[in-house]
């Protein structure tokens, strides 16, 4: 079971050039998708950043697909949200995730995924998806008032990210993961 809103310290932390899954679950429980091959190019007690291309996916529902594009991925278990820097060769984009802080299990990252889905262009200009499966879905699993908070908290601080450009929205920290990416994954 994952304790929303731990963000506690990770203990074991995860080790550089390992792989872990990913694991992303709905509210009650349910698996929602798996990402099964992912490297770990950073870790401490509260971020994780990692990347990964072509990986398999199970899909809850029992679709089984491989993602087309290398990807860096950054989880903070201090925030409600991760951020995916996906390098598609037609239209690069970031696609941040509203999420329970996230946990480390059986070398899984595990989260409960809340719906709301950011998309940012290169240009940082974004759009909010998928509003209306979180207001069917906060229906259906109940969404306690604590998580609707933070998840209101979280979509907050990704707006000022963005506009701030802080980490990990800026050509310098994208520019310096993709390198340790190739490293690991060449």
């Amino acid at each position: 079971m994952i304790e929303v809103g731990s963000g506690v310290l990770m203990d074991p932390i995860p080790e550089v050039n390992s792989s872990i899954k990913l694991e992303s679950m709905k509210h009650d429980q349910s698996l929602h998708r798996r990402w099964e091959d992912n490297t770990i190019l950073f870790a401490n007690k509260h971020i994780v950043i990692g990347a990964n291309n072509q990986t398999r996916v199970d899909e809850g529902k029992g679709n089984v697909w491989r993602t087309k594009n290398p990807a860096i991925f950054y989880f903070d278990n201090r925030q409600w949200f991760n951020i995916i820097y996906l390098f598609k060769k037609s239209r690069p984009f970031y696609y941040c995730n509203l999420i329970s802080p996230f946990s480390i299990t059986d070398n899984k990252i595990q989260y409960i995924d809340y719906d709301i889905d950011f998309i940012v262009q290169t240009d940082y200009s974004y759009s909010i998806v998928d509003l209306d499966e979180y207001a069917v879905n906060k229906k259906k699993y109940h969404y306690p008032e604590m998580v609707q908070n933070n998840l209101a908290i979280a979509e907050r601080e990704l707006k000022k990210r963005i506009k701030q450009r802080r980490d990990p929205f800026n050509r310098r920290f994208l520019n310096y993961w993709r390198e340790e990416m190739c490293k690991v994954m060449n």
